[in-house]
């Protein structure tokens, strides 16, 4: 190969080669914002408060835990194909967490890819979500989604909540893939938007949303 050559090799729209990493990953963060976010952006209208009490992780943060439900009706928009292109092959993760599972509908294993990006109501501080999503990650083991209704982690002023698959049956879920997922999110979405990811099992979507509390 004629390395003097692919030392001018650019990808379109970048300007020169060395580019910055996160020059790169910022245009990916306001493209992604612009042109998939303004489309699916979602909205809990209306919620209700259920249960709310204290859980502390194994890092030893204390959040709040929240079961809520909301009056209108979450659309539930399809993968784009390539997303589920990349779903057929399971690695090892994947495959344990899947073992992690004792009911039948159970979400562990099941990617959540990228959805949307959208507007905050509050200003959201830059380090609750990372800690939240760090300490979602490191704590073992599942918890419940009540059928029809969240279960959200709050942190400060940051608030994860996982919407279950089903309104008719509970969602078992992975705290170490709901961590990753929320960690997902806010690396697109960043400190200064709200944000969700949505995945399938069965045919049925699931998402994992960054809101205020």
């Amino acid at each position: 190969m004629n390395h003097s050559c692919t030392r001018h090799m650019r990808l379109p729209g970048t300007r020169v080669p060395g580019i910055k990493r996160g020059t790169l990953l910022s245009r990916l963060q306001r493209y992604l914002r612009a042109h998939i976010g303004a489309v699916h952006a979602r909205e809990c209208k209306d919620k209700h408060i259920i249960d709310s009490k204290p859980f502390t992780t194994p890092s030893g943060h204390v959040l709040t835990m929240e079961t809520f439900n909301c009056s209108n009706t979450v659309a539930t928009p399809q993968l784009p194909s390539p997303a589920i292109g990349r779903r057929h092959s399971l690695d090892v993760n994947t495959k344990r967490q899947a073992s992690l599972c004792t009911t039948a509908n159970c979400i562990c294993g099941v990617p959540c890819f990228f959805n949307s990006c959208f507007a905050t109501s509050n200003t959201i501080k830059a380090g609750d979500c990372p800690a939240l999503a760090a300490s979602l990650t490191s704590t073992p083991g599942t918890f419940t989604i009540p059928a029809g209704q969240a279960v959200a982690f709050i942190l400060n002023s940051c608030l994860y909540a996982a919407f279950g698959d089903s309104s008719t049956q509970a969602t078992q879920y992975c705290f170490n893939d709901f961590g990753n997922a929320a960690s997902e999110v806010f690396h697109v979405c960043g400190s200064t938007q709200q944000g969700s990811c949505i995945g399938s099992r069965n045919g049925a979507s699931f998402f994992v949303d960054q809101l205020n509390p």
